[in-house]
């Protein structure tokens, strides 16, 4: 299962229009995750950084996927690129 106790788990969505011109709904979920050296056992995130963290998923969502086209834009979600640049940022 995806979702997890004592994390927080932040979604967003947002409808880009490709080069070619086809409107796709994006959808991405993400989690916290624990520290390295982190002591307490819960990982939330206040409601301030959800809100940051969701719209730097939607600004990459909107620039990866309004500059290809929609064959382009399916090559990048399937090795998940888009994803590894969310976790990146």
């Amino acid at each position: 299962s995806l979702v997890r106790k004592w994390h927080t788990m932040i979604q967003a969505h947002v409808d880009v229009k490709t080069t070619d011109g086809y409107v796709v709904r994006l959808f991405v979920i993400a989690f916290t995750e624990r520290r390295p050296d982190q002591v307490s056992t819960n990982c939330y995130a206040q409601s301030a950084q959800i809100r940051k963290i969701r719209r730097k998923m939607m600004e990459i969502m909107a620039k990866e996927a309004g500059t290809v086209q929609l064959r382009e834009l399916v090559k990048k979600l399937i090795p998940e690129s888009i994803g590894k640049e969310i976790t990146k940022q």
